[in-house]
């Protein structure tokens, strides 16, 4: 191991952290040090950190000296560790046995349908409460955008309402009918029931 451990030594003299980090953490992937491995796969994690700010330019040289400081407190606490025990067979580790836990029930319906417009990208859903939500898709939050309401004509299964006033006419077969330009009667897409 003390060979191991010096061409780490090595690798972090040399600047070459990301090499010194995996070739610590290929050393210590089969030993049973595995408080240290954990030390050691956070200073992967400090190191990703540290590219990352590099490259947007806020990078410290404080960050890399505290990885370096780190990197060599654990190669010398491996050493320490081996000289105080005899060569002993590596045991492997075995993680606790988890108790088998029933799969949880499945979540109430979030959505009753789904509507595409011809030429919208998005997907607008209906849900339970007769709102039509479109989901942002950077937070995967849904917004609100019309109501679902109930037709008077009987062509027609409801009335997609905005609330400016402006609306679409669903029929039976889930075809969404809207008025041109001309005011002649158009389907502008279609709903899918889930």
């Amino acid at each position: 191991m003390t060979n191991s451990t010096r061409h780490i030594r090595e690798l972090i003299g040399e600047n070459e952290i990301e090499q010194a980090i995996d070739r610590l953490l290929d050393l210590l992937y089969n030993s049973v040090e595995h408080d240290l491995s954990d030390s050691a796969v956070l200073q992967k994690s400090r190191w990703a950190e540290y590219k990352r700010k590099n490259v947007s330019g806020l990078a410290k040289n404080e960050d890399i000296d505290g990885i370096r400081d780190a990197l060599l407190k654990i190669v010398r606490e491996l050493d320490n560790r081996s000289i105080k025990t005899p060569s002993e067979p590596p045991q492997t580790y075995t993680p606790p046995r988890m108790p088998d836990v029933p799969p949880p029930p499945p979540p109430p319906k979030a959505y009753v349908a789904q509507c595409f417009f011809n030429g919208d990208p998005n997907t607008y859903y209906v849900t339970p409460n007769n709102q039509i939500v479109v989901v942002n898709p950077m937070s995967n939050f849904p917004v609100a955008v019309a109501t679902r309401t109930a037709s008077l004509n009987p062509a027609f299964a409801w009335i997609y309402q905005f609330p400016n006033g402006f609306y679409y006419s669903i029929d039976h077969n889930g075809a969404i009918w809207g008025v041109n330009a001309f005011g002649l009667p158009m389907q502008m897409g279609y709903v899918q029931y889930l």
